[in-house]
Order: structure tokens, then sequence, then C-alpha cells
């Protein structure tokens, strides 16, 4: 009779042993999930930080050669409604065959400058934010009796910086509306600055922001929200770094501009990384700002001659 040696048999998996491997894999995978976003994000952030320095080299290239910085919104045919900063610099972005189809001449929205408008331009985009296709991008048609018309353009996550309404000085107002000192900035309406014109020091000023798409999917429609035209932020709010609203209006997914809350959401600094985003300095530095700033510092490091010397 043959016999079997019991200890050379295979034993199977039990169903709650099985039940046990999976759930601890499942712990396993959950616990290296946030790790592994976290460092696909830090990656994302190195990439958004090389497009700010990369804008910073093109500006101080542009400086060089023409001694200012380009105006942050270039005055064509008589209006306002023009070119921005991002159009300006390209060939100091090695981006002189996209500039050649940019026509100066004509105004910004004329169909001549759609193809340019509507190139996507990578170092113009933020990774964190997947909203990148051309969009609806509102202006006001002065050949319409300025009319509002939209055009659809490739967009920019990074906007230049006009002016500051956080303290008493930046907010005061000539007619309860009207900025009495306007125009604080370094990249400000028809007017370039030179780097001697930054008196309170080229490392303590802010030159450029994130300034992210809009986070509700319903709200497609951006103010000045493309390279071409250009964005220009802390201008007319108050709003802290990644502000949200929490009206109903937003958390619906829509953005109603009578409502203070959403106002306050539309030309302020934001980005989609976590607890801050990147900015670029008048020296051409790029650092990384908490969202948790103090508004204070924030106006201080926004104007370029008020004899303020905050540093970060």
């Amino acid at each position: 009779m043959k016999k079997f040696n019991l200890s050379s048999l295979r034993r199977a998996f039990t169903l709650v042993e099985l039940l046990v491997v999976v759930a601890v894999i499942g712990i396993l995978v959950g616990l290296l999930l946030p790790a592994v976003q976290a460092a696909r994000e830090a990656a994302r952030r190195m990439t958004c930080m090389n497009n700010v320095r990369q804008i910073g080299l093109a500006f101080h290239l542009y400086h060089d050669v023409l001694e200012t910085f380009p105006p942050g919104t270039l005055t064509s045919n008589g209006t306002n409604s023009s070119f921005g900063w991002g159009a300006l610099i390209l060939p100091y972005l090695e981006q002189a065959n996209v500039k050649d189809l940019v026509d100066f001449n004509q105004r910004v929205y004329d169909e001549v400058n759609q193809k340019a408008g509507q190139t996507r331009l990578p170092f113009y985009l933020c990774p964190s934010d997947s909203d990148s296709e051309i969009r609806d991008v509102d202006y006001y048609n002065p050949d319409k009796g300025w009319t509002l018309e939209k055009l659809k353009l490739s967009p920019s996550h990074y906007a230049g910086i006009v002016t500051e309404k956080i303290s008493n000085f930046g907010a005061e107002t000539t007619d309860g509306w009207t900025l009495k000192n306007d125009e604080l900035g370094c990249l400000i309406i028809s007017r370039a600055i030179r780097i001697q014109d930054v008196l309170d020091g080229t490392s303590n000023t802010f030159m450029v922001m994130e300034a992210s798409s809009y986070e509700n999917p319903r709200a497609k429609v951006y103010d000045n929200g493309s390279w071409i035209i250009g964005t220009n932020i802390f201008r007319k709010t108050t709003a802290p770094i990644n502000y949200k609203p929490t009206c109903e209006h937003f958390q619906s997914g829509n953005l109603v501009w009578s409502c203070s809350q959403c106002c306050a959401y539309q030309y302020e600094a934001r980005s989609r990384h976590p607890s801050g985003l990147n900015a670029l300095f008048v020296d051409g530095s790029g650092r990384f700002i908490s969202e948790n700033i103090d508004l204070t510092i924030l106006a201080a490091t926004i104007t370029r001659a008020r004899g303020e010397t905050r540093t970060l």
C-alpha cells in the first residue's frame, strides 16, 4: 500500500486568510497613496517654479536690451484692452516665432491675432492646474461701444501685479471707486518700470504671482486670463492668497460678480498648490509664498517704492 506523507501536502489559503491579505494590501496602498500624491505635487510645484524663474530671466533679458521692464498692458490704438507683458517677452523665452504671429499694430482681439492668442505655451501653464485648454476670455470692444464680448484664447496661470488695496494707502479712493494711489506695482498699465524705480529693493518686491483658473467648473469665463492680454492681480480687492468664497454662489458652482465674495475672488493670487503659491521677485528669484502670509507684509511686498523693506 502506498503511503502519503501528510507534511508534503500543499495547504490552501482559507477565505479568512485571503480577506486578511487583501485588507493588509489595501491598508498599505492607502498609506502609500498620499505619499505618491505628495511626491507628484512636489514635482509639479518644481516645474511651476521653473516656469516662474524662466519668466524672470526673460524679464531681465528684456530689461538688458530696452533698459526697462515691459508694461503690464501695452496701450494700442488708444485703448488699454490690449497686449499683455506675456506677449512682449516672447523673444526672450525663445518664442520669436510666436511673437511673429502677433500684429502689435492691430488690436489684440482682431482676427489677425487669433492664431497667436490660441497658441498654447507650456511655460505660462502651471502643471497643477488641469484647466489649460483654450478658454473664453471677457473683453470690452471699444469698436462696438465697449460691448462685453468673448474671445477664445490660450490661458496663462501667471499674472503681473498692478497695485494693492490691502493697506489704507492702497485702498484710498478719490470718488469711492477710483484708487487715489493706483499702479503701485511693477507691471502696470501703459507704462514701463525700470529696476532703479524699485526703491523698496528688488529682492523685497513681487513682480508676478500665480493666478490659476477658477475652481468651479461652471465658471468658465476668465477676465484677462490669457498670456496675450495679460492678467493683472491685486487691482480691486483685498483677499489673501488662495482665497475661496464661502457664499452660496461659489459653493453651487457659480460666480456672481454682484456678490462681494465672488468679486474678491476675481483678481486675486491663487494656485492649485496646497498652502501657497509660487511668486517671482523683481531680482528674478522665485519663492513659494505661504497663503498664511501676514496681509501687511503682503501689501508691502507688492508695492515698489513706498519705503517698506519688509522681508519674507
